[in-house]
């Protein structure tokens, strides 16, 4: 082999090398990442507490017992939504959404409820899942 013909197909693999790792870069961008999980402990959210605040998401404990788990992520344009003890209400600060304990939408700009997150209970405490 000539050094001619070496160095046209280092060339030629550099190249095919460079359009694998841009297709897999767009790839990887268009695909979400996995969810994450997160283990809440029953000692960090006593009974008496009726919601549990989050950095990605809000837990109410419903009169029965009953659980729900919302991401704190406003469905309108995706602000953190916080939550008003006095008003029992969670409320965007961005655009004034409000959402009931249960995260149906009460008024303001969102086109809905505020998101669900699967959760389960385990020996641990609750294990949220954390779309990524």
């Amino acid at each position: 082999m000539k050094r001619r013909d070496f160095l046209g197909f280092l060339a030629g693999a550099g190249v095919f090398s460079g359009f694998c790792w841009a297709g897999l870069s767009a790839v990887r961008y268009f695909l979400p990442p996995p969810p994450r999980r997160v283990l809440i402990r029953e000692a960090d959210w006593p009974r008496a507490q009726k919601v549990k605040v989050g950095a990605e998401y809000f837990l109410v404990r419903l009169p029965g017992g009953e659980i729900r788990a919302f991401s704190r992520r406003c469905p309108h344009l995706g602000c953190v939504v916080n939550y008003q003890p006095r008003l029992g209400i969670f409320l965007c600060p961005c655009h004034q959404s409000r959402f009931s304990l249960l995260g149906a939408k009460l008024a303001g700009p969102a086109p809905r409820g505020l998101y669900p997150l699967k959760w389960e209970r385990t020996e641990g405490g609750i294990i949220l899942e954390i779309p990524g």
